[in-house]
């Protein structure tokens, strides 16, 4: 009994979520052998303010190029290491 469960940020229409839900149901099926109506698959959304990478918030202006960044920001003068 596969469960896929995809995160997202709320950004797709249900006609997107279904036909994201009737790909993914059919290439398990196709993968695995297990029967359609023994998979299920979870669109779980995350709001852009309560997600983050890179210690970016998904909000910020320039997440694109900040949440690809190798390193964190500078520290602050005086700050301990």
């Amino acid at each position: 009994m596969p469960i896929l469960t995809v995160t997202t940020w709320p950004n797709q229409t249900d006609e997107k979520c279904l036909e994201l839900i009737e790909e993914l149901t059919a290439t398990v099926n196709r993968v695995t052998g297990a029967p359609f109506d023994k998979i299920t698959v979870y669109i779980q959304e995350i709001a852009q303010n309560r997600w983050g990478e890179g210690g970016v918030l998904g909000t910020d202006p320039q997440f694109a190029e900040l949440s690809r960044r190798r390193t964190g920001p500078a520290a602050p003068a005086g700050a301990r290491a």
